[in-house]
């Protein structure tokens, strides 16, 4: 299976995951979102609207970005 890296961009701060295998880019990006939306958990002091996640395949190249404040209008919906 593939590796695909998380990249967690929180203001300045950039935390970068250990690659993981996932079938392919669809399911690297659905555990993204899961990843992010369960960082949304603990925030009650900070504004996470600004925050992504970037998700890289093995190569390096960026295949989507996902934006939490996208996550978070859904989430009211």
């Amino acid at each position: 299976m593939p590796l695909f890296r998380f990249v967690f961009e929180e203001g300045a701060v950039l935390e970068d995951v250990t690659p993981i295998e996932f079938p392919d880019h669809k399911a690297a990006i659905l555990a993204a979102k899961k990843a992010a939306r369960k960082t949304l958990v603990d925030v009650e002091e900070y504004d996470p609207t600004a925050w992504v996640v970037r998700i890289y395949n093995e190569p390096g190249e960026l295949i989507r970005t996902v934006f939490v404040a996208d996550l978070l209008r859904a989430k009211t919906r």
